[in-house]
């Protein structure tokens, strides 16, 4: 009894013996507690996920993150996300924080700009002149760069000891047109609705020079518009079927035609017509583009037209119908002031040479070259084109507030009461003020009885009538410009002027007849019936 209970005392006083022991008791509840689970038919499902989720743990180095990731579970033979199955709240909660923070990440990655290190700039070093062949020397301005490198072989085909080859008189191109050849470097290919024809052609050596020109753009001309002309002009136009020309020989020229029509238009292609820039209508929006800048009028460089054109009261027909501006204009330039198709008047008889019924009142104008041709007095503007500035001088031909789009105030009432010097549009040219501010005068006007100054006595008070109730303002049988009718409340009533040597007489509408003579005085009807009042 005693041995025995010393070698108790000595087996509970071993360490590793009581360990072993514990570890024997935990395998055997552990496999009776596995017995037991398995006899009670837990599903197989969630034992191999248990099973593979101890596995990944302890036996496979994952991130902790990926035991969600495929499980390998005999199910009909098919592996199964374990995504679909329901995870904790936790979990949930934890994935969601996790692809927040990574949206953040990417939108802090985009707003970061990163800077990149600019690449080493290539150092090319142009051929030496005396390595240039003699026919290219003195070197131009501008040299084509693989010309100005002395890399002929990018063009040509060079034999073996670098020598451009030449068959005939022709040198080898490395593509079979110049076309092709062109557009290996050049990659833009011309594409668009409207092509210049000789791209359309691949004809670029018609306007460039491939190796080196005095000009920008390697341009076989000092300028772009005598480029232009050496196919546009008209008489060289018409050797080559072109029907689009210009003759910029003209004394009035379109500014952008004398210095560069590649403000207007494009070179190569547009998707516009006439290889325009902009989609803007040419013949009058694209006008406005520039015409609608204000400058100082002592200069006489561009006029706002938008006012005129846009706002004005009054409208001049010619600006809007077919045309537009190019109704009245050359938009490249003529010989005619204002660039017009043709003279004034003749280009405003285009339209004036039938009776012309106004828009804004229905009004009927009328047959203007009918009456010039009639009447041999013109009126100064009309007659002197050039310098006093044609029917221009009076109406503005764009649009105005004022009635028959003239510049300045105007009316056709027969009486305007109070009228004051410098008032209407005739006094623009007319300033002769004595001429109707003199009641006497002998140096003033020829209009006169005696001294009496009948331009005075027409003109001022109640009953002072305006300059066209006696007036034409465009012709007259009279140098004077007198008018054959006189319009009062609107019926046409007939002058019946004669015109003497030292004056002369009129008898309107049915008033007796007045006479007017400078040297010696006339004592008309009325003036005697007023003596007897």
């Amino acid at each position: 009894m005693g041995k025995l209970k010393g070698m108790l005392t000595g087996i509970l006083r071993s360490k590793k013996l009581i360990i072993s022991i514990i570890l024997i008791g935990f395998l055997v509840v552990v496999a009776g507690g596995g017995y037991y689970l398995w006899t009670k038919r837990i599903p197989q499902k969630t034992a191999m996920v248990l099973k593979n989720i101890v596995h990944n743990l302890f036996f496979e180095k994952h991130h902790p993150g990926d035991i969600y990731g495929v499980v390998h579970i005999e199910k009909h033979g098919e592996e199964i996300e374990l995504s679909e199955l329901e995870l904790p709240e936790e979990e949930k909660e934890k994935i969601k924080e996790e692809e927040k923070i990574e949206k953040e990440l990417k939108k802090l990655e985009k707003k970061v700009e990163v800077v990149k290190a600019p690449k080493p700039k290539k150092i090319l070093k142009p051929l030496p002149v005396e390595e240039y062949p003699k026919e290219f020397l003195p070197l131009k301005k501008v040299l084509h760069r693989p010309f100005k490198m002395g890399a002929c072989a990018i063009c040509h085909e060079v034999d073996d000891h670098g020598k451009v080859i030449k068959v005939g008189k022709r040198y080898v191109l490395t593509k079979k047109t110049i076309e092709d050849l062109c557009y290996s470097c050049h990659k833009e290919r011309y594409i668009k609705k409207y092509d210049h024809k000789p791209v359309k052609d691949g004809k670029c050596l018609e306007c460039h020079d491939p190796h080196q020109s005095d000009t920008k753009r390697l341009l076989k001309a000092p300028t772009v518009p005598l480029l232009c002309i050496s196919c546009h002009d008209p008489k060289k136009g018409k050797k080559l079927k072109i029907e689009k020309v210009v003759n910029i020989n003209v004394k009035y020229k379109h500014k952008p035609v004398d210095k560069d029509c590649l403000n207007c238009h494009d070179p190569h292609t547009s998707n516009y017509k006439h290889l325009l820039i902009t989609k803007l209508d040419w013949r009058k929006d694209f006008c406005l583009d520039c015409h609608s800048k204000e400058k100082d009028p002592k200069i006489r460089k561009k006029i706002d037209l938008i006012p005129l054109l846009k706002v004005a009261k009054v409208q001049h027909s010619a600006v809007y119908d077919e045309k537009k501006c190019a109704n009245c204009h050359n938009i490249h330039g003529s010989n005619n002031k204002g660039m017009l198709q043709k003279p004034q008047p003749k280009v405003c008889l285009e339209c004036h040479d039938e009776e012309v019924k106004k828009e804004e009142t229905g009004e009927l104008l009328i047959n203007m070259e009918k009456h010039l041709r009639e009447n041999k007095y013109w009126h100064k503007p009309i007659k002197e084109v050039e310098k006093e500035g044609g029917c221009a001088a009076c109406h503005n031909p764009h649009g105005s507030k004022y009635p028959y789009i003239l510049k300045k105030f105007f009316t056709k009432e027969f009486y305007l009461e109070g009228a004051q010097f410098g008032d209407m549009m005739c006094f623009s040219c007319h300033k002769e003020k004595e001429r109707f501010t003199e009641k006497n005068t002998v140096k003033a006007t020829n209009f006169r009885n005696g001294t009496f100054n009948l331009h005075f006595i027409h003109t001022q008070g109640k009953k002072g009538r305006t300059c066209i109730a006696c007036h034409d303002p465009h012709a007259s049988r009279w140098p004077t410009l007198i008018g054959k009718y006189t319009e009062f409340n609107g019926i046409l009533f007939p002058i019946r002027y004669k015109k003497t040597k030292t004056g002369g007489s009129c008898a309107p509408a049915c008033h007796d007849e007045f006479k007017y003579d400078r040297i010696k005085p006339v004592k008309n009807i009325g003036a005697i019936r007023q003596e007897f009042k």
